[in-house]
């Protein structure tokens, strides 16, 4: 029993680290988008953060469920852990004009990747084959059918993270995070960071916003 305890109470006291803005921005700076596999992982980076996305919906993003118009992309989640009712939840994310706009970065995938069939998983498996014989063209990047999994997608953050310097503990979780932090900070209000979150309570989405939030946010900072 001791030992469940103190594996519980290590789980529990795991402060995963949002990707802020701010951060997430410095990530996608130093991924090479020249590269299949750069611009798979900047949609999935600016798709995730711009939904607050688990790392289980990235990975179960299906190409049916995306709706694009000139205001930006529709998402059904067929399921989400918030949704009680088990009725599907639809997420909105609006177009930008940026290099940063999530709804541009999802349709630069689509096209580089060719995934021009109405069905199937988003985000897939993208690999280097052997290498050609001597004399011959490098070979192209390979891509997969089947959609990456929740690890894969947690793998990728950890990985982009790394390259660009970033120290902490990043985890799949740290999309969803980051996004509901930076929105505090931008001083959304508590319902509309609900709305976007999906949780079911607001006590569930005030755990989330960053502890430094508690010294900008404070009602006394410009008194003092």
């Amino acid at each position: 029993v001791a030992g469940i305890r103190r594996t519980s109470t290590e789980s529990a006291s795991r402060q995963v680290k949002g990707l802020t803005w701010d951060l997430l921005s410095e990530v996608i700076e130093q991924i090479d988008t020249d590269e299949l596999v750069g611009v798979r992982d900047k949609a999935i980076l600016l798709l995730g953060f711009a939904g607050a996305l688990r790392r289980s919906e990235v990975a179960a993003l299906c190409l049916e469920n995306v709706a694009l118009d000139d205001d930006g992309m529709r998402i059904r989640l067929d399921r989400s852990k918030g949704d009680r009712t088990s009725q599907g939840v639809e997420v909105a994310i609006p177009r930008g004009i940026t290099a940063l706009c999530p709804v541009r970065a999802y349709e630069a995938w689509l096209r580089k990747a060719k995934l021009n069939e109405a069905k199937g998983p988003v985000f897939r498996r993208v690999w280097l084959p052997p290498a050609a014989e001597a004399g011959q063209p490098p070979a192209l990047p390979a891509m997969g059918s089947e959609a990456l999994s929740d690890r894969s997608v947690a793998r990728i953050i950890q990985k982009r993270c790394l390259d660009a310097g970033l120290t902490g503990d990043f985890s799949g979780h740290s999309l969803r995070r980051g996004a509901i932090t930076t929105g505090a900070r931008d001083g959304t209000d508590l319902v509309s960071l609900k709305r976007f979150s999906r949780h079911q309570t607001f006590g569930v989405v005030e755990k989330y916003i960053e502890g430094e939030d508690a010294m900008t946010k404070h009602p006394g900072r410009s008194r003092f």
